[in-house]
């Protein structure tokens, strides 16, 4: 109990002070954002540019967060790096691969897609951060510019990213650990949530609103007519640099395959999938393999991201394709 009143007192006295900072004439929520989430991402580059050194050629991971938790490249030999990231979107891999194309070799990529990475648009009409965008790629010319927003938003968007919803909250106060475990476990850039909190995803299937979903979140913005731009910025600049390129669809629950249905999401899916196939690019599609028959729980704290566990089980699967 000591514990719990412990960590409630510790929450509200980071939010108050975040709350003054807010209110300060000279705060500049950017600046702040970059205290964690930038830091992360510059330690990834040194670490990425660091295993470049002395090889002729490399192997590639890209992609969101859902890739990054789903893929350990340590377990795919000792050539592969993923740098893969938070809300990172085609185009910001797009921008990454454009400036390192003349650094090294890159044989292999294996690039993760998502809903997000077909928008109509990545700077009209955004709802706070969505389409999905990774604000630290503006070092490579990705950079993305919301519109001004409200002190009530500004408030939101640092509370989701830098606090755990209540129910989070709980469990990590139970198991004694106040902070999200985020970080680089391994020399080859793999940084999935290793201890990840395990929810039960029926009961967010039945409580949480539609824009709580994954589904309504990732389809943000993108209409039934694919926009294909993005996809074929990428696509284009590996072709002439002939590397080979594997579009790589993840594990989804069943959850979210419900929502798609259910928000009638799946034909614009459809129709991404239908333009990905006429391009003839390679996709290997594994969203709706049956994770259910595993004896462990594939996914996290929501529909789309994978445990660690999961992690394992499906980079093997990758590897075993990857040598056929």
């Amino acid at each position: 109990m000591k514990k719990f009143i412990k960590g409630i007192g510790i929450y509200f006295f980071i939010v108050m002070t975040i709350l003054f900072l807010i209110g300060y004439q000279g705060f500049d929520l950017p600046k702040f954002k970059k205290i964690g989430k930038h830091i992360f991402f510059d330690k990834k580059i040194d670490y990425f540019e660091t295993f470049m050194e002395g090889k002729n050629s490399i192997n590639l991971i890209l992609g969101s967060s859902i890739t990054r938790d789903s893929m350990i490249p340590d377990s795919l030999g000792n050539n592969w790096f993923s740098f893969t990231n938070s809300s990172q979107n085609i185009y910001n891999s797009f921008k990454f691969l454009k400036f390192y194309q003349g650094s090294i070799k890159i044989d292999t990529i294996i690039v993760g897609i998502q809903p997000f990475d077909f928008p109509n648009s990545y700077i009209k009409n955004r709802e706070q951060d969505k389409p999905y965008n990774n604000d630290s790629f503006h070092i490579y010319g990705s950079y993305i510019a919301n519109n001004k927003i409200s002190t009530k938003n500004k408030i939101q968007k640092i509370k989701s990213s830098l606090f755990p919803d209540l129910l989070n909250m709980q469990i990590l106060i139970k198991h004694g650990d106040f902070r999200e475990k985020r970080d680089i476990w391994t020399k080859q850039g793999f940084s999935g949530w290793i201890n990840r909190p395990k929810l039960n995803l029926e009961m967010l299937y039945n409580t949480q609103l539609k824009n709580e979903r994954r589904a309504y979140q990732y389809f943000y913005n993108v209409s039934k007519k694919p926009n294909m731009k993005y996809f074929d910025l990428f696509n284009d600049l590996a072709k002439s640099l002939n590397i080979k390129v594997i579009y790589l669809l993840t594990a989804k629950s069943k959850y979210y395959h419900l929502d798609l249905a259910k928000y009638e999401y799946d034909s614009i899916w459809n129709n991404i999938l239908d333009s990905l196939k006429s391009r003839k690019v390679e996709v290997w599609n594994y969203e709706k393999m049956n994770t259910d028959n595993f004896k462990f729980k594939w996914f996290g704290n929501d529909d789309t991201h994978s445990t660690y566990d999961g992690a394992k089980a499906f980079t093997k699967i990758i590897r075993e394709r990857l040598r056929d």
